[in-house]
């Protein structure tokens, strides 16, 4: 008979008793154990393979610091260069009018010199016109001598001093990083889970007008869900990123600059809203600070902006005819997929197994 160790059985069979019934299939067994241990197999090639990308990001991202940090160099040469030459045209204004003043005080120094040399040899000779005319000049030259010392009896010493601009430097000092690392997770079901049917429970309809709206229609583009599961839609025609509560009442708003078309969750607090209208082609990221929407930075671009999805800190935006991979700053990493045969071919949704086109 067998028993478990360190309790007391609640129940005792002999095993020749427990036989009696129908064997159990081994074989069935053994294929579940060999399922199991296929599952396992494939989710530790999984975590390898996890762990490969995720060094792959980290490299990625250290790049990306590295170059962020070559950026600000270069725009802190650029600002130096743009000091020293502030300083070298200063100095030449300077120096010319210095260099001005000097030759004007040569000038007179050699003509006094002149007339003075010109009165002795005339006071040699001893001629009485000569010495009339010469000394009508030498007074004249002299009055204008004696105004131009007048003129500059207070002289200005000029000198040049740097002036560091202080909130620039508190500005630097105050900063604790070049950006911020986030830690971005997905969801990513392995090949061999379970395949699950959706069903809908039901459906309720909300009111999400707010008084100050502009259309009384709410032409909903996209949803987001926040981290504290409170809800944020884009409303194409009032212009607006609207935040719902957990009853669906609006409870805040952020307008933009015009109409969304899609949005996507970059953080758990932060979204990417794509803005197309009028000529108008941009990403504004809004994020959640204290209970309000508050804009962030917006992105330019020179193509409509209709669909948006983030993936690993990259964006993917469609223009209408085409599938764009970008940074997060906005540059254009590749072009995945473009078909010009008409003037909309294509729009992105984000699915549990990648990027679809449709």
């Amino acid at each position: 008979m067998y028993c478990f160790p360190f309790r007391q059985c609640a129940k005792v069979a002999l095993i020749s008793e427990s036989v009696k019934g129908p064997l159990p299939d081994l074989q069935q067994i053994s294929r579940k154990i060999q399922t199991v241990l296929e599952d396992l197999e494939e989710l530790q090639n999984y975590w390898d393979t996890n762990m490969q990308s995720l060094q792959v990001s980290f490299n990625k991202q250290l790049h990306e610091i590295r170059d962020t940090r070559q950026k600000i160099n270069a725009i802190l040469d650029k600002i130096e260069q743009n000091t020293i030459k502030e300083l070298e045209d200063k100095m030449t204004s300077l120096r010319a009018s210095v260099k001005t003043n000097v030759d004007n005080c040569s000038k007179l120094q050699n003509k006094l010199k002149r007339l003075s040399d010109t009165m002795h040899e005339i006071v040699d000779k001893g001629k009485a016109e000569l010495s009339f005319i010469a000394s009508k000049k030498c007074l004249e030259k002299n009055k204008q001598s004696e105004a131009y010392l007048i003129e500059n009896l207070v002289q200005v010493e000029s000198s040049l001093t740097f002036q560091v601009d202080s909130d620039f430097q508190q500005y630097l000092s105050k900063l604790s990083g070049l950006g911020r690392i986030v830690v971005c997770t997905q969801a990513v079901p392995l090949p061999g889970a379970p395949n699950k049917v959706l069903a809908v429970q039901g459906k309720s309809e909300y009111n999400v007008n707010i008084p100050s709206d502009s259309e009384k229609r709410c032409y909903i583009r996209a949803i987001c869900v926040l981290l504290n599961d409170q809800i944020l839609v884009a409303d194409h025609d009032n212009k607006r990123v609207k935040l719902l509560d957990h009853q669906y009442q609006v409870v805040g708003h952020c307008d933009l600059n015009d109409c969304p078309t899609d949005m996507c969750l970059i953080t758990p607090s932060e979204v990417a809203v794509s803005v197309y209208e009028n000529k108008t082609y941009e990403v504004q990221f809004v994020s959640m600070n204290d209970g309000r929407l508050v804009k962030g930075r917006k992105l330019q671009f020179i193509h409509p902006c209709f669909g948006i999805a983030n993936n690993q800190q990259d964006l993917y935006i469609t223009s209408g005819t085409a599938l764009n991979k970008y940074s997060m700053t906005g540059d254009l990493l590749h072009k995945l997929y473009e078909d010009t045969s008409g003037i909309s071919t294509g729009n992105i949704m984000l699915g549990i197994s990648g990027y679809i086109l449709k």
